[in-house]
């Protein structure tokens, strides 16, 4: 890949963005390709116990690995990601093919990464969600989200600080103005599996306002805690991973891109709640896409907006300060040194925003207090960030003059007892009112339009159940739901047929409802039964899915059976193992109940060596045995806790299934009966899958049930195109993912 383009004409070279000293040392750290980075999942209660087996059963064995008489360097803790989560690795393709102990790594990564628990992401896209410093009742809104990597992040801290089976009282608002991009980001965010998130598709510009109920009395605004605004840019930081940049960037990029940006930023503003926290970030270096635009918020909030310090919240990250003076770049290479030296014919491209503050300004808006991170001193891409912190309403804004005619009010009525007048307070209210007019160039409200402009698919409503629904005693009955589960809070995407029903939180139903025909909603939830009739299930028609084992886990009282080590390796490992082969407490508890959908649960006792955390998934309990509903890779990463080695694993399952097909072909030939693939294509499409290793090991004879196991396809196979699109446009997620978007 071309590499090789002379940067002396950068707007980073000449204002010391890049000190001169170091000019050479950035260049050649921009020829090598980006470092793998990755973090685990804190929110989980596994992030310990993965730690541990990283650091144990992987890094142990690279410290002094060679290829090509070269020792490659060792894992690498990124120290400023907290509870040593943040990790970076040197890897290439050839060290991966040529090192057996970093290629099951980057199996091991591949396989977590796709159950959530690992998020492969750049080093320095982590830095704008960390000094966000979210807590669990946060209200977030995420601007720019796509792809979503950073939008998986706010969720895990949205989660962080609650308890297991607890729900947030926050949420996450994850917005783009891409509608292809926003499927994109629901397979990201499904991984978190959390009902605290809604995916929207609205220009960050004009992103109208949340509207929310409290009690029974009328829709108010709702303004939010945290606002993530990580907006679209030259990209002129990302060289070492985007090669397009380095043909086809021209300085006049970012002066292109500055009026968006303000925009934006600005619009955030005006949603950000007094006493919250925005983050603006860029994977840019040039300061007319970075400080000029917080100059320019700065500016006209009229003191509203101040930058804060950050510095303590990053131990050990290598940054350099803002800078409070630059010059701009002509797409010629001319420097333009301030706004009154524009020439006549470019006056139309260079606004009088992008340039550098006055020396007042520059001393009041302490822009030092934005950080820039460069390639070379961490071996990573370009980046720029700046927290901002809301002290007060923005001049002009509706919640400021609530404010004053609150004041004015409670004066009035003052003056008025003391005087003995009967409350009016009009001419003060005017007066103060009028006293708050907004000064030319001000951040004020935009009105908002009554029918927001629509882009993109029409989407399916999303329908709420009740407790007069049909659905629910059957529910409620068969599981064992407690009376406090909201079956309000659960939700279909069709009303006719309710294939699959998902969960949602109370904040985000609330939200939904609110704001029906206002904003474009995408996706929000977790899947949380599935239909899935079957002849020996009469009582209901559904089974649970793991997606939302969080939440169920605390609220399913009658279908759940605690296992021991064993039987948790046993019933992940194998397809379907025969209830005799699993230990006798838990033959008995299985015993004791129906067939049909169950939670198993492994709790460890103190004298238990690994894991030390709850491992849980989603499973059926046939006739005579027993299934685990979990992806490959959830399966994989149970087995992994429990210390096992998947590959052995892998293997002898590949042998069983190797040797029980070729008896199925023998047993077929000599007996001259239906083979198991002949059977499973004539059972009715209403009647599920038989599984093919249960009826094998019975011969298909008459005393056990061909369909003894009921195994319910993960992906409800059959779906119409309503719960198609319940999933997000699944058929345009694929299309998508096939593009390969690097995450950031």
């Amino acid at each position: 890949m071309h590499r090789k383009r002379q940067l002396d004409g950068s707007t980073s070279r000449g204002q010391n963005i890049i000190p001169e000293a170091e000019w050479d040392e950035f260049y050649a750290t921009l020829q090598k390709n980006l470092p793998v980075t990755f973090r685990i999942s804190g929110h989980r209660a596994q992030a310990e116990e993965l730690l541990n087996t990283i650091k144990g059963k992987f890094f142990s064995s690279m410290l002094n690995v060679k290829v090509d008489d070269e020792i490659v360097p060792p894992p690498k803790n990124l120290t400023w990601y907290p509870n040593e989560l943040g990790w970076q690795l040197d890897l290439s393709r050839k060290i991966v093919r040529s090192s057996e102990s970093f290629s099951k790594l980057h199996e091991f990564l591949v396989a977590e990464t796709e159950c959530g628990a690992i998020s492969r992401q750049e080093a320095v896209s982590m830095i704008p969600p960390l000094v966000l410093d979210i807590k669990s009742h946060h209200k977030i809104l995420d601007m720019c989200a796509s792809p979503g990597s950073k939008t998986a992040q706010l969720i895990e801290y949205l989660h962080g600080s609650c308890a297991p089976g607890e729900l947030p009282t926050g949420y996450v608002i994850a917005n783009d103005s891409d509608n292809k991009r926003c499927y994109l980001m629901v397979h990201q965010v499904k991984r978190l599996q959390s009902p605290c998130c809604i995916i929207v598709n609205h220009d960050g510009r004009l992103f109208p306002k949340i509207h929310i109920k409290r009690d029974d009395k009328n829709p108010e605004c709702q303004l939010f805690d945290r606002i993530l605004c990580d907006v679209p840019c030259s990209g002129d930081g990302t060289m070492r991973k985007n090669f397009d940049v380095w043909t086809k960037w021209h300085p006049l990029q970012g002066a292109n891109m500055h009026g968006l940006q303000c925009k934006i930023l600005q619009r955030g503003s005006q949603l950000l709640e007094a006493g919250g926290r925005l983050v603006y970030s860029t994977c840019s270096l040039n300061p007319a896409e970075d400080e000029a635009v917080v100059c320019n918020l700065l500016r006209s909030s009229g003191g509203a907006m101040e930058l804060v310090e950050v510095a303590d919240l990053l131990p050990g990250l290598k940054f350099t300060r803002g800078l409070s003076h630059w010059r701009v770049m002509t797409k010629a290479g001319e420097w333009l040194d301030g706004k009154d030296n524009i020439p006549a014919h470019l006056k139309t491209q260079y606004k009088e925003t992008i340039y550098p503050p006055t020396p007042e300004e520059a001393n009041s808006f302490h822009l030092e207090r934005c950080i820039r991170i460069l390639p070379h001193h961490q071996d990573s891409g370009g980046f720029f960030v700046a927290v901002l912190e809301k002290k007060r309403h923005l001049p002009g804004s509706k919640e400021e003059r609530e404010e004053m005619k609150e004041a004015s009010t409670s004066e009035v009525s003052a003056d008025d007892s003391k005087s003995g007048a009967k409350p009016d307070g009009s001419n003060g209210v005017t007066e103060l009112v009028e006293g708050g007019k907004r000064k030319a160039g001000h951040v004020s409200e935009q009105p908002e339009s009554k029918k927001p402009k629509m882009f993109g698919y029409k989407e399916d409503p999303f329908l709420f159940m009740n407790e007069d629904d049909p659905i629910w005693p059957q529910l409620r009955d068969f599981f064992g739901l407690e009376n406090s589960f909201p079956a309000n809070q659960l939700m279909c995407r069709s009303a006719q047929g309710k294939r699959t029903l998902y969960f949602v939180s109370e904040a985000v139903r609330n939200i939904t409802e609110c704001n029906e025909g206002r904003i474009k909603f995408i996706n929000m939830g977790v899947k949380s039964f599935s239909r899935s009739p079957s002849p020996m299930v009469p009582d209901c028609d559904f089974r649970m899915a793991t997606e939302c084992l969080g939440t169920l886990l605390t609220a399913v009282k009658k279908r759940k059976v605690t296992m021991n080590r064993q039987d948790a390796i046993t019933i992940m490992s194998e397809e379907n193992p025969f209830i005799q082969k699993l230990s006798s407490d838990l033959r008995n508890q299985l015993n004791s109940l129906s067939p049909g959908s169950t939670l198993f649960t492994f709790t460890p006792s103190e004298e238990e060596k690994s894991p030390k955390c709850e491992v849980s998934f989603c499973g059926w309990r046939g006739k005579n045995s027993v299934r685990c509903f979990g992806s490959r890779a959830e399966r994989a990463h149970g087995l992994m806790l429990f210390g096992e080695d998947l590959s052995e694993i892998n293997r002898r399952v590949e042998a069983a299934k190797k040797a029980k097909k070729l008896a199925q072909e023998e047993e077929s030939q000599n007996s001259g009966s239906i083979s198991v693939g002949e059977l499973d294509g004539k059972l009715d499409e209403k009647t599920l899958q038989c599984d093919v290793d249960d009826a094998s090991d019975s011969n298909l004879n008459e005393e056990t049930p061909k369909c003894d196991v009921d195994e319910a396809p993960p992906n409800d196979v059959g779906a119409d195109e309503k719960e198609m699109a319940s999933d997000g446009h699944k058929v345009e997620e694929k299309k998508i993912a096939a593009l390969g978007e690097q995450p950031t």
